[in-house]
């Protein structure tokens, strides 16, 4: 049975779907018949209806772009722009359309560095082609890329060579310092923090040039101080995909970190770090008040 499911995924999360869908419909139009106090019921269940709906329909679909500005100096000479996207999971609930999107927008945001966080693909290598319009994208100081924790579970080498083929560096466990009008960041990039074997902290070549370090997941953080790095950027978490204001995410954060690290902008051991809620989904294709997201991060050296 559990095999069966596996198989036919999407067939029964539809019909879940759908069952779901059914019976909030027809709680909310016998409440509503039943009148007084019933009425609240009948309310609620048709926010219900309507959440579900806008998770699954249009939540997914609500690409947002997400700006940060970042001195890592007193007094800034340049601002080094990074565009950072991750977990894509080509194979799971999107078509090569999406993929086609996330680049051209990419692109227009006119990246200083492009920079690609890992889980490429989910369950198969079938539909990793689908990011070849990533091989188009340019950027000005580099394009860049590290595996995450799904892509460990399919092929790790065929992935590492098809996403270098694009012309793309893999920058695990290693650095590269970047120059832009006469002033220089450090950017390092660790391994998966759950398959591979980062190298924690990582490379700091002076304490007085700034520094960041990108990963797949934000645990890495944890054992880190401030005096290793200077910003950390990471995905691996979709925000939680389904979440509520105040509330936050009503699902599991799949980190050490948990809530502590699921979006946005964070503070762990003297650290900035930031967290993309990602490109794709896992588990189910669902999204509520936290759409996919490309983040760009401008950081002042």
């Amino acid at each position: 049975m559990k095999e069966w499911i596996e198989r036919h995924y999407e067939r029964v999360f539809d019909a879940a779907i759908i069952l779901l869908a059914a019976f909030l419909t027809l709680i909310a139009y016998l409440t509503y018949r039943a009148g007084g106090y019933w009425m609240v019921l009948s309310f609620l269940s048709s926010v219900g209806l309507f959440m579900l709906a806008h998770s699954i329909f249009f939540g997914p679909k609500r690409l947002t772009v997400t700006r940060y500005r970042e001195r890592l100096v007193h007094h800034p000479g340049a601002w080094i722009r990074v565009v950072f996207l991750s977990d894509f999971h080509t194979g799971g609930f999107r078509d090569a359309d999406w993929y086609e999107r996330l680049a051209h927008e990419a692109q227009s945001l006119d990246p200083d560095v492009l920079f690609l966080g890992g889980d490429f693909c989910v369950d198969s290598l079938q539909h990793l082609d689908h990011l070849r319009p990533f091989e188009r994208v340019t950027a000005r100081l580099g394009r860049y890329f590290v595996l995450g924790n799904h892509d460990f579970l399919e092929d790790p080498v065929a992935i590492r060579d098809t996403v270098r083929s694009w012309g793309f560096v893999d920058l695990t466990n290693s650095g590269i310092s970047l120059s832009k009008e006469g002033h220089y960041l450090q950017l390092t990039a660790l391994d998966d923090h759950l398959f591979g074997s980062p190298i924690v902290p990582p490379f700091r070549a002076s304490a007085e040039l700034p520094h960041i370090t990108i990963a797949h997941e934000p645990d890495g953080v944890m054992d880190m101080s401030s005096k290793d790095t200077d910003l950390y950027i990471a995905g691996h978490t979709h925000g939680g995909q389904v979440r509520l204001p105040v509330i936050g995410s009503l699902l599991p954060i799949p980190s050490k970190l948990g809530r502590r690290a699921d979006c946005g902008r964070k503070m762990i051991n003297g650290i900035r770090l930031l967290v993309s809620q990602g490109t794709g989904e896992a588990d189910f294709r669902a999204r509520l008040f936290c759409p996919p997201e490309i983040m760009v991060v401008e950081v002042g050296v």
